[in-house]
């Protein structure tokens, strides 16, 4: 026989006999509907024995943690004050503490599991990232938390406004020379106002508020020519403390946060007349005539008021913006006296109503702190007096513009006390100039 001739008969017989295998194999077919959820249960027992095998390897490594920590101590305890002996000795003690350092294993396929898991729950629930304690705190604040069974927050609050105005007393000659005398007022306006607002939640969706302020209330009244020097101020300050206008709210939650729509609630708030209305207040007047100023200030606005809206907050981890929009109503209210003149003038007065909106921001630094800011602006309508037995009449200058640009800080001081501090500054002549507030919401 040929050499290489032996090698070539036994291919070509492995490559016929290989051939007839792949002709006897069993054609692959599709699998049963019961074969399917038969596989797709054992793919989930698999996945429950792999999470207890996990969680029972972490706790074993949790023990051995703390077992190589007590030999560690108890090592410690017996060689103080004795010398070394030897290096096996500081090899033991450098064991124990690389498995005291050493963390905790994991399995690395961990998050696919809890994914994979996850799947076999419906698929289109979505879930809103968690917030942080203090985003929830800042939150509050600007809109509404429903997972806090009943709050309690004291606030301090100062403002400071000041406003100039030119007054002339006179008339017009020829439409050029003024005739009369022309002053410089001036009024300081200082407000410390403490709040004590409380919120409970029934439930995820329905929630209540009450808040009662108490007001300090300082003004100094300036104006120029006393003793009919244009360089000298007559100065007049009244100053008060009182109980101001008491309000109440309801809050609902529309739709809850989802991951591609925002937490939507609702409100509707009621405010109280209790506090010192500014009507039948009387005017003094200084010697020279120049000087006019009221003898008590007030610290309410004397008619109930009724203001409805809604707020939006949607979370970009690890941020939170937020909208309201808001309308309010301030309902006619009679007086025994509308004006501070002698004598007695009874009347009734509409403030008008409002609309207000606010955008905003809150970032989270960490866990226990974060940072935000807000612009809130408000529009009131004229206010509207009548006499009685007269027409209504507009007040001029009555309809005004306030406009806020806030920057705040949160601190989550414990688990159940934090802190909000926030300094707003005012950007129209209707604002006061800047406040300063800080709040201690502290939850049960």
């Amino acid at each position: 026989m040929k050499k290489g001739v032996l090698p070539t008969i036994l291919l070509l017989s492995l490559g016929s006999t290989s051939a007839a295998w792949a002709n006897d194999a069993p054609v692959a077919r599709a699998a049963t509907p019961q074969e399917e959820e038969a596989l797709r249960q054992e793919i989930t027992r698999l996945k429950r024995q792999l999470l207890m095998m996990n969680q029972q390897m972490q706790q074993q490594q949790k023990a051995l943690n703390n077992m190589a920590q007590r030999v560690l101590n108890s090592e410690q305890v017996f060689n103080k004050g004795r010398p070394q002996q030897g290096t096996n000795k500081q090899a033991e003690q450098q064991i124990a503490r690389q498995s005291v350092q050493q963390a905790p294993a994991k399995v690395t396929n961990q998050t696919a599991v809890d994914k994979a898991g996850a799947g076999t729950q419906v698929e289109d629930t979505k879930k809103a990232p968690d917030r942080s304690r203090s985003t929830e705190d800042v939150l509050q604040e600007t809109h509404t938390v429903f997972s806090r069974k009943f709050s309690i927050e004291p606030s301090l609050s100062y403002s400071y406004f000041s406003r100039k105005d030119l007054i002339l007393r006179g008339f017009l000659a020829l439409d050029a020379i003024f005739l009369g005398n022309l002053n410089l007022d001036r009024i300081r306006t200082s407000n410390v106002q403490l709040d004590l607002t409380t919120r409970y939640s029934f439930n995820e969706n329905w929630q209540i508020d009450l808040s009662v302020p108490y007001i300090y209330r300082e003004n100094q009244f300036d104006s120029v020519g006393e003793g009919n020097s244009s360089q000298r101020y007559e100065v007049a300050r009244v100053d008060d403390a009182l109980l101001g206008d008491v309000s109440a709210g309801i809050y609902y939650r529309i739709m809850a946060e989802t991951q591609d729509a925002p937490d939507w609630v609702w409100n509707l708030r009621v405010k109280a007349p209790t506090g010192k209305d500014p009507y039948g207040i009387e005017l003094l007047t200084s010697e020279s005539g120049n000087l006019t100023y009221p003898s008590e200030m007030a610290s309410g606005n004397g008619v109930w008021g009724v203001s409805t809206g809604f707020s939006l907050a949607k979370t970009y981890d690890p941020a939170i913006v937020f909208f309201n929009l808001n309308y309010g109503v301030n309902l006619p209210q009679e007086f025994d006296d509308i004006t501070g003149q002698a004598g007695i003038v009874p009347g009734e007065i509409d403030l008008g109503d409002y609309i207000d909106y606010s955008v905003g921001l809150a970032f989270a630094v960490s866990e226990r702190m974060s940072l935000g800011m807000s612009f809130n602006q408000r529009f009131f309508s004229k206010t509207k007096q009548r006499v009685e037995g007269g027409p209504w009449e507009s007040i001029p200058r009555s309809d005004t513009n306030t406009a806020t640009l806030g920057l705040g800080a949160t601190l989550a001081l414990t688990d159940s006390l934090s802190m909000v501090t926030s300094i707003g500054a005012g950007l129209t002549e209707d604002t006061p100039d800047y406040q300063i507030s800080l709040r201690f919401p502290y939850r049960f």
